[in-house]
């Protein structure tokens, strides 16, 4: 039709116009024209050019030249009026560029849609920027430096010179800081980190320019230059850190910013630059599991260790899933009268090749991956529904039973604890009296006013809290003050020296007294000797737990245990180990 005419005459003369370069294909001389602008996003001399389509297809990247062609050959034969498409070009300097590419096929019939496609005409715009680029920092992104480090490695092939290697860096605590400062300081932050980057790199003297890329969230990746070895590259790292490292300003609020890094020299067995970079991120996920500020090399052998963390992942994942997780139980003991004043709950998991795994193994795995939710989720439900299964069992002489529960950082600062805490007392009919919460003080730092609101809904419900492995914090008397804890669990640091060490002694003490004066209970952690016990009662500690009396046990144990009791239930002397 006429007006359907007008619009692609419009439509050629918009391209003319514009900053995109024009194409387009005589399909029956198979002929196809490129104006200037085509040929200069391409990298050649601008001009115009008639050649076959081969003159654009060999330029395309492998992966992408299948599926463009497909298209071409359904605009030719008529199945399709319309292409858009995106792909890869290689320019005359050997750069990949990313290709916007539209066109519409024209047909010989007299209203313009009948007949056979004479003709196929379109526009190319270069969208390289757009799309190797990180929107908020402007730095290169990960696209960028996987295509900028293909080449780097071909030079160092062809030169046989590798003097070259890729630093991978984290912001550590990267989540509570976004949430310290909000989201635009978080923001701000990222961008000064950029900018300390590029300066840092600036300084150093190389033949030829570092690329600094921003690939995920808090995490970068530079191309290092002029590094023969990993000794001057970890000179280089280590000026890096010191400009990331000082502190930062965002309106009120100071922080002082860290990173994890991890460092691979390029070398003649790296043959994609996807390898010398997954080398360099498992180097950097070594520095974060070692402490703050730290610089990893990659060895050969830390391939293999990521490989068994991925597997453990996984395995983890099944685990929880088909039920290889189980809840072991430590009693806590009143020293006065050694009977059992309750229970803390306490995860192992049952790996179906490798047997019992401890929990210091998957733990911190699983609170990394977020895997640590649906674990928690289960051991919160395990444990209330023992207890209720517990207090059924024949014979039973209380009324109370009490089971502590640990509570990672991840599920106490999840929105709604109370409410799902409340979900699982209903379902497995046990008294919200019966549950005790322990809590970190880690788990109040990221976001301290949420954290007293969650407290405060936990406490109106009747579920106690206690403060686990209190006095290792920098703030814990402030928290004591603040927070509504009923019981401080002294951690077991603390008990090792207290028979024989006055220090020791003293400030257990302290601690006691000071939980007296705030009316909370103590429970000392880690209680081994005959002595450390003795000296805790004269101090006045009522409750502990620890190896002298029991190790953690298996549920059928506990059942024993409580059947077997008269009234208040008592530890066999046979359960106690020195």
């Amino acid at each position: 039709m006429a007006g359907e005419q007008n619009q692609e005459e419009r439509f050629r003369l918009a391209i003319e116009a514009s900053l995109d370069g024009f194409w387009e294909f005589d399909v029956g001389g198979a002929v196809a024209h490129y104006s200037p602008r085509w040929q200069a996003i391409a990298g050649f001399e601008p001009r115009d050019h008639s050649g076959s389509l081969e003159h654009w297809l060999e330029r395309v990247h492998a992966d992408d030249r299948p599926r463009l062609e497909t298209e071409l050959k359904a605009l030719r034969a008529g199945k399709s009026r319309r292409m858009r498409s995106e792909h890869r070009l290689q320019d005359l300097h050997g750069l990949w560029r990313w290709v916007a590419v539209r066109a519409v096929a024209e047909h010989g019939g007299p209203d313009g849609e009948a007949g056979e496609v004479t003709r196929i005409a379109g526009s190319m715009t270069d969208q390289t920027e757009r799309k190797m680029t990180d929107p908020l920092t402007g730095l290169p992104n990960r696209m960028y430096f996987i295509d900028h480090l293909e080449r780097r490695l071909e030079r160092a092939r062809e030169n046989e010179t590798w003097d070259f290697a890729v630093l991978s860096l984290a912001i550590e605590r990267f989540k509570m800081l976004n949430e310290s400062l909000g989201y635009a300081g978080g923001d701000a932050l990222l961008l000064e980190m950029a900018s300390r980057l590029i300066d840092a790199m600036a300084e150093c003297v190389a033949p030829t320019e570092p690329v600094i890329a921003r690939v995920n969230g808090a995490e970068f990746l530079v191309c290092m230059e002029g590094v023969a070895g990993e000794q001057q590259a970890i000179v280089r790292a280590r000026d890096v850190y010191e400009a990331l490292r000082e502190p930062f300003q965002w309106r009120r609020e100071r922080v002082a910013p860290s990173a994890a890094m991890g460092l691979a020299q390029a070398d003649e067995a790296y043959a994609h630059p996807e390898e010398l970079m997954r080398d360099a991120d498992s180097a950097m996920t070594e520095a974060k599991a070692l402490g703050r500020g730290r610089l990893v090399c990659y060895s050969r052998g830390m391939r293999e260790r990521a490989m068994a963390r991925l597997k453990m992942e996984a395995d983890l994942e099944q685990a929880i899933r088909t039920g290889e997780l189980v809840l072991y139980y430590q009693p806590e003991i009143d020293l006065t009268t050694g009977s059992v004043a309750g229970f803390e709950a306490l995860v192992r998991w049952q790996h179906r090749e490798r047997g019992m795994i401890p929990p210091g193994e998957f733990i911190p795995l699983a609170e990394e991956t977020g895997l640590i939710l649906p674990l928690g989720d289960w051991g919160l439900t395990e444990a209330c529904r023992q207890v209720a299964a517990w207090k059924s069992l024949p014979g039973a002489h209380w009324q109370s039973l009490r089971v502590s529960v640990n509570l990672s950082a991840r599920q106490f600062g999840r929105p709604g604890l109370a409410d799902h805490v409340a979900e699982v007392l209903e379902k497995t009919f046990v008294a919200a009296d019966d549950l005790r919460l322990e809590v970190t003080e880690s788990s109040l730092m990221s976001n301290p006013e949420a954290a007293l609101e969650t407290m405060e809904d936990l406490k109106a419900l009747g579920v106690g809290l206690h403060m686990d492995d209190f006095g290792t914090g920098y703030s814990s008397l402030n928290h004591l003050h603040r927070y509504p804890f009923d019981t401080l669990k002294i951690d077991r640091s603390f008990i090792q020296g207290i028979a024989d060490e006055e220090d020791s002694a003293e400030i257990v003490g302290t601690i006691l007294e000071l939980a007296r004066s705030l009316e909370m209970d103590v429970v000392a952690e880690g209680i081994e000797t005959a002595e450390q016990v003795e000296r805790l009662k004269s101090l006045g500690c009522r409750l502990g737990q620890g190896y002298y009396f029991a190790k953690p046990m298996n549920t059928e144990a506990i059942s024993e245990i409580l059947v077997a009791a008269n009234g208040p239930y008592c530890l066999p002397e046979v359960t106690r180990s020195a």
